[in-house]
This record gives structure tokens, C-alpha cells and sequence, in this order.
């Protein structure tokens, strides 16, 4: 499969043939766009890994680094000099801007923005209609301050978020559905809401049919004290159970 790859991407223009590398299994649909266009044929090169699948109105800039068995759904486009790393799942009609770095294993699913400048670390989910963005001064003619979010390693991202610029999202951290972020979250919190606060830790996250407490994305155990952010909003001072043993105290004390 990957020679026969490599023999469509040769009939397309000779001038993918010095900086586009595929790996080998990899397809890729017939109206894909690979590269860039250059007047002046320069060109930066674009590494695909093995067994990957980009589907039908999907475009890949120049510099682009794709690990192996990336999946690309339709009209996914993927700006200059991002890096993305392997086994992930871009879903139909996402944008990742220009030089957005993802590691492994991470999901973006359809209809979502990723700002120029994200770091989106391993095994993290990104939900549809979600936004990252990345200029805190909108219409500026100096974008020198321009940096996406930071979404940390795990971390859960719910439908329809936007996720302000230079906010950092802690590992194994929830953004419900529909919240907007606008400071920095700790790791193991779940948050939501305009602007988004803290509900409560993942370790209390359960469900009926296949979570105990404590389970839900290996997050730590009740009892350990959640690292706080100085100044945030979503300052937290202790987990939940600390809070019930405050609760106690004051009430023997009244």
C-alpha cells in the first residue's frame, strides 16, 4: 500500500517528490491538498508516519510532522509547522493552526478551532465546537504576545468550550460542555460554566454503571491536597474532603 502511495503523490507534481516523506501504509484520498503553493518553489518538508488515513478536502501545510497512524476525517486542515504525534484522531472539519503541537493519542472531534501556538499534550480529548484561542488583544496590529492554550497531559475538554489564550488546562483536568475558561485550572478538577469555576475533583466523579469514586481518569485520591493557583478564580485550598472536616469542626464548635 505504501508504494502505490507513493506513485499517486508522484503523478500530482514533481515538486512534492523532494520534501513530502509518507510512511508506508499510509492513504490518502484523491483531492487531499499536500504543501503549500510557492511561487518560487521553495518548499519546507512535510513528514506523514505510517498507516495513516486523510480523507476527502483535507490540507496539510508545508513543515508538517504527522506520527504514525494518524486519522484525519473530511476537510481537516493543519497549518505550517505543526507537530502531531501518534495514534491521533482529528475529526471532519477541525482546524489546527500554524505551529500547534499535540503528543500522542490525543482526539479532537469535529468542528473545532485550535489556535496558532496550542500545546495539546498526550492522551488529551478535545470535544466538538470547541475553541483554543490565542490573541488577547483582537484586531492589534502587533501580535507578538499571540500563544494558545496549554491543555495538559489527560486532560477532558466538553462540546462547545473556548479556552482563552495562555490559560494552562492541569492534567486529568474535566471542562464541562458549553464553559469558557478564562484562568488557569489545576490539575484533577472538573470546572464549568461563564467564566468557568471549579465543581468538584475528578475523584468524585462516578457513575452507576462502571466508575467508584477515584477511578475516573486515574485521578488521585480524595484526601490529597489540589495545588492552587495564586489570584485564579478557580483557586482551590483543599480537596472536598478536607472541606467535610472544616464543616465538622465548625459545627462542634458552635
Amino acid at each position: 500500500m505504501g508504494a502505490d502511495l507513493t506513485l499517486r503523490v508522484k503523478a500530482r507534481g514533481d515538486r512534492w517528490l523532494s520534501h513530502v516523506h509518507i510512511g508506508q501504509g499510509t492513504l490518502i484520498d484523491d483531492d487531499v491538498r499536500v504543501g503549500g503553493e510557492h511561487a518560487n518553489g521553495a518548499s519546507r518538508p512535510i513528514e506523514i508516519g505510517r498507516g495513516a488515513r486523510i480523507r476527502r478536502g483535507s490540507s496539510i501545510d508545508d513543515g508538517v510532522r504527522i506520527g504514525d497512524r494518524f486519522e484525519a476525517g473530511h476537510n481537516v486542515f493543519i497549518g505550517e509547522d505543526a507537530v502531531i504525534g501518534d495514534d491521533c484522531h482529528i475529526e471532519n472539519n477541525t482546524i489546527i493552526e500554524l505551529g500547534c503541537t499535540l503528543g500522542d493519542r490525543v482526539r479532537v472531534q469535529a468542528n473545532c478551532f485550535v489556535a496558532a501556538f496550542t500545546t495539546i499534550e498526550d492522551d488529551v480529548t478535545i470535544g466538538p465546537g470547541v475553541g483554543l484561542a490565542n490573541d488577547p488583544h483582537p484586531g492589534s496590529a502587533n501580535h507578538a504576545c499571540m500563544r494558545g492554550p496549554t491543555i495538559e497531559r489527560g486532560a477532558q475538554i466538553g462540546m462547545n468550550a473556548t479556552i482563552l489564550p495562555f490559560v494552562t488546562i492541569g492534567e486529568r483536568s474535566v471542562v464541562g460542555a458549553g464553559s469558557v475558561v478564562t484562568r488557569a485550572v489545576p490539575a484533577e478538577l472538573v470546572v464549568a460554566g461563564n467564566p468557568a469555576r471549579v465543581l468538584k475533583s475528578i475523584s468524585q466523579v462516578t457513575c452507576p454503571l462502571d466508575l467508584q469514586p477515584g477511578e475516573y481518569l486515574g485521578g488521585s485520591s480524595e484526601h490529597q491536597i489540589a495545588r492552587t493557583v495564586p489570584g485564579s478564580e478557580l483557586e482551590v485550598e483543599e480537596s472536598v474532603a478536607s472541606g467535610r472536616r472544616r464543616e465538622r469542626r465548625d459545627h462542634d464548635h458552635s
